[in-house]
């Protein structure tokens, strides 16, 4: 996406909300305060580690953070809402404090659908309704074949039995440049996990996009992605599933990935959680396996521990973390 495009859709969206704020009759937020500390032992780094994921991962890292959600309404439904998630986490591997931001979107509710602008969740796989921000475990956008987030515009539309979303965004995921690159992804759904107990959704992604890593460009030459995936989600008494294959091309090279998650719910409330998940990737001709197994317990309402453990198979890198997680209303 060119800066002066992205610009001018800033503007749009911010002179939207200046008229929408003429109707504004009421507003509601919701604030949240963040703390994690995170502490484990890397086989291959032969030395304790403040992290779950690679050093130039943002997930998870010790940090402090907040997470603020606006909502503006009219006299009968919400109009508007505006979101800022972040966290301050400090990088043990360059001994510094680094800003990490997730949610920073207006999202505008119109007769047609919603539509956002800022950085949020785009339009591709389990990554489209997932939330992950917490767990030590994270899905295939941790992996290279997939993004968290990344900064743009994104339509969803709810359908009598499921979901339609399309997204342009940058490409860049957490990091926003601007050298020709530009993501669009779309995804279609049937079956609301939280009504349905079960969504299948098949999704497409092409661009041109910059590879990165956390907040890391990993190179400054652009890349041609071609993606199309199927993920599908099904809960059923205390077991849950979540599956997902992506197929197509990174630069020239073929590319393809696989996840699969089982986790099981006990005690009331769901207060201990077991998860079991397995991840395989292909690249060209380099391939790799990953397996992950994680135990959360809820102490309460605000405060969760975990304990991971995982392996993946081209470094032989055995990895445990222990997590203490407060997530609270301020």
């Amino acid at each position: 996406m060119r800066k002066q495009a992205f610009i001018k859709i800033f503007v749009l969206i911010l002179s939207s909300f200046l008229i929408f704020s003429s109707y504004i009759y009421a507003e509601s937020s919701l604030f949240f305060g963040e703390v994690q500390s995170i502490a484990g032992y890397s086989s291959m780094d032969n030395k304790m580690i403040y992290r779950s994921g690679h050093e130039k991962d943002t997930m998870q890292k010790n940090s402090i953070g907040f997470d603020l959600i606006k909502k503006f309404s009219s006299k009968t439904r919400d109009i508007l809402t505006a979101a800022l998630q972040l966290r301050v986490a400090y990088d043990d591997s360059e001994e510094k404090a680094q800003l990490q931001i997730y949610n920073a979107y207006l999202k505008v509710k119109t007769s047609i659908g919603d539509i956002s602008l800022g950085h949020n969740r785009v339009a591709f796989g389990l990554e489209s309704y997932w939330d992950t921000h917490g767990e030590l475990i994270q899905p295939l956008q941790m992996y290279g074949f997939g993004y968290d987030r990344d900064w743009g515009i994104v339509f969803s539309k709810d359908t009598d039995n499921g979901n339609v979303q399309f997204a342009l965004t940058s490409g860049t995921a957490m990091a926003l440049r601007f050298k020709n690159n530009w993501l669009a992804t779309s995804r279609i759904s049937k079956g609301v996990l939280s009504y349905d107990n079960y969504t299948l959704g098949l999704s497409v992604m092409a661009g041109n996009i910059l590879e990165t890593m956390g907040y890391t460009i990993m190179s400054e030459e652009t890349s041609e992605i071609g993606l199309a995936a199927t993920d599908f989600a099904y809960n059923h008494n205390n077991f849950e599933h979540k599956a997902q294959v992506n197929v197509g091309k990174i630069t020239d090279d073929m590319a393809c990935a696989g996840l699969y998650r089982l986790s099981l719910n006990f005690l009331e409330e769901n207060k201990l959680k077991l998860e079991w998940q397995y991840v395989y990737t292909r690249r060209a001709d380099f391939d790799n396996h990953y397996i992950d197994a994680a135990i959360n317990y809820k102490i309460n309402s605000d405060i969760t521990t975990r304990l991971a453990y995982s392996w993946q198979r081209e470094m032989n890198d055995n990895k445990i973390a222990a997590q203490f997680y407060y997530y609270f209303l301020i």
